[in-house]
């Protein structure tokens, strides 16, 4: 029976552990550590940060293998598992403690940033997902209208626009290129 089930809300802050098992797919495993902060909007509209909370996600099989492909550091992630406080003893002898998250989902938090659907497995037919671009909104650019488009103001890369690769770096493996680009947070 599962223990404490959560959903948590982020940035991953490290670089991807990735091993892949040499015995069973099952076996693959992904691991990061993601922030959650915690905070308000204060009456300015300006966002007054809290505090932060530490989790170290861990992922099996598919999940880790599909994460592996579009979660890389600084990334705004959702994360769903359970939730377990560790404890262990340290290098310096000291006794720590860690909150690590089981995951059993893991997305990107498309409320700070855009992606684009690819199927993986046979249960999927193979797509070659057609171009997004960014749009600078102006004041006379009509809001986003179905076509596809990512509306929203700024330059990805600045202005706190994410930009999102659809596959790992230098395209997937039938050589297509990444197949998303950013937009920004709408509050």
């Amino acid at each position: 029976m599962p223990g404490v089930l959560v959903f948590a809300a982020g940035n991953v802050t490290n670089d991807l552990t990735y091993r892949e098992s040499a015995r069973d797919q099952r076996h693959d495993f992904l691991s990061f550590t993601m922030a959650a902060n915690n905070g308000y909007l204060d009456d300015n509209g300006e966002w007054k940060q809290t505090s932060t909370v530490w989790l170290n996600v861990k992922a099996f099989g598919a999940l880790a293998r599909n994460a592996r492909a579009v979660i890389a550091k600084g990334r705004p992630v959702i994360v769903h598992g359970e939730l377990k406080h560790e404890t262990f003893d340290g290098a310096d002898g000291q006794r720590h403690s860690s909150l690590d998250l089981k995951a059993d989902a893991i997305g990107l938090n498309l409320r700070m940033c855009a992606s684009q659907y690819v199927g993986t497995g046979e249960r999927y037919r193979e797509v070659t997902p057609p171009p997004l671009e960014t749009v600078s909104a102006g004041p006379d650019t009509a809001p986003a209208t179905g076509d596809g488009g990512v509306h929203g103001e700024g330059e990805p890369g600045r202005d706190g626009l994410v930009v999102v690769q659809g596959f790992a770096e230098g395209g997937d493996a039938a050589g297509r290129e990444p197949a998303a680009v950013g937009g920004a947070p709408d509050y």
